[in-house]
């Protein structure tokens, strides 16, 4: 199987924009999401949302396999930064690193969201992935 959340972070901390954006080596988390009151700077969350589903069948056996990945991109508010442009730049940008790198589709997103008590923008966004067994053999 594939191990794909390692994948994305790879290819996130790899990337010149999310490189400048963040410290990727502190603030790429994998399904550790920060207590709300504790951020104080730009985060990107990596999380399963279920487990693979078998498609795309075969002489009734499965030939691919299907992950289903949530991304959360926390910005807090700071002087001389516009938080909220930041936060949709970068989930844009996020989708495209996943496209062109790994071929995962943008298939639904959260209503984006600002927390006034804690100056925080926040957006999520779900990524889609089917990979052919000869692929998740990595």
């Amino acid at each position: 199987m594939r191990d794909l959340l390692s994948e994305i972070y790879a290819v996130l901390s790899q990337d010149e924009f999310v490189s400048q954006t963040l410290d990727v080596n502190r603030n790429i988390k994998f399904n550790e999401y920060p207590e709300t009151e504790s951020i104080n700077d730009t985060y990107i969350i990596i999380d399963e949302v279920d487990d693979t589903l078998p498609v795309e069948y075969g002489d009734n056996d499965n030939l691919a396999l299907s992950y289903l990945i949530q991304i959360d991109v926390y910005t807090k508010v700071k002087d001389g930064i516009n938080a909220r442009k930041l936060r949709d730049e970068l989930s844009y940008h996020i989708s495209r690193i996943l496209k062109e790198q790994l071929g995962m589709i943008n298939t639904s997103n959260a209503k984006p969201e600002y927390d006034g008590d804690f100056k925080l923008y926040r957006s999520a966004r779900r990524y889609e992935g089917v990979f052919y067994r000869a692929e998740t053999k990595l």
